[in-house]
């Protein structure tokens, strides 16, 4: 029932919503168009233990939905501490895996990559490895994430748009449950819903401009 809610948004909310109230958007980028199963592809390089990567979820799973569907979305949360016991900005933030979700659309491929897991891994002082990057999308990571020191959440959208990090303050969904970020984003007077449909919005464009404003 709650994926159901984050899933399908009306779009007159969305409308509504515009802009909302986002930090970053998606930047223009070049490079040879990025496909996969002969479709514009959007790859997705991120983590479960990650703050960041759990509030952009939120707005992808909503954009995506727009073009397509996911099954096997499981709730998580970000992470607390990290392996060396330190603490993590906006700890146990509500959110998504992709890690076993698929997404089936006419119109683009989704690649989603969680690299890590939200538990904590004292040998490195990190968090438990997940899903490793091909040697195609890494090369990406070199080329586009340079910039910004490997941050993530990661986003390609076909080599057109690129956005790294989160594109609204993930302090909006703090102390909220999932029940409650899912029946705020029916409400477009809402903060949640001006941060996670705003982020949205903009995700639609760049997927409107690889998919020539299809369907």
């Amino acid at each position: 029932q709650i994926i159901g809610q984050v899933t399908t948004v009306p779009a007159a909310t969305l409308d509504q919503v515009g802009a909302g109230q986002t930090s970053a958007n998606p930047a223009s980028i070049s490079g040879t168009a990025l496909t996969g199963s002969g479709k514009p592809e959007m790859l997705y390089l991120g983590a479960e233990y990650c703050p960041y990567c759990a509030a952009e979820r939120w707005a992808m799973i909503s954009a995506l939905s727009r073009f397509g569907t996911f099954t096997g979305l499981a709730a998580v949360r970000s992470a607390a501490r990290n392996g060396a016991g330190s603490a993590e900005p906006y700890p146990s933030t509500p959110t998504w895996t992709f890690a076993k979700a698929t997404y089936s659309s006419s119109y683009l491929t989704f690649t989603p990559v969680e690299m890590n897991t939200s538990i904590p891994d004292k040998a490195t002082g990190g968090y438990t490895a997940l899903q490793a990057p091909t040697a195609a999308q890494q090369a990406l990571i070199d080329k586009y994430d340079a910039a910004y020191q490997g941050a993530i959440p990661f986003i390609d959208y076909g080599n057109k748009y690129l956005s790294v990090g989160a594109s609204y303050d993930p302090s909006v969904l703090k102390g909220l449950a999932w029940a409650q970020i899912a029946a705020d984003l029916h409400d477009p007077a809402s903060p949640v819903a001006k941060a996670v449909l705003g982020t949205a919005n903009y995700m639609t464009a760049a997927i409107c401009d690889l998919t020539s404003d299809q369907p």
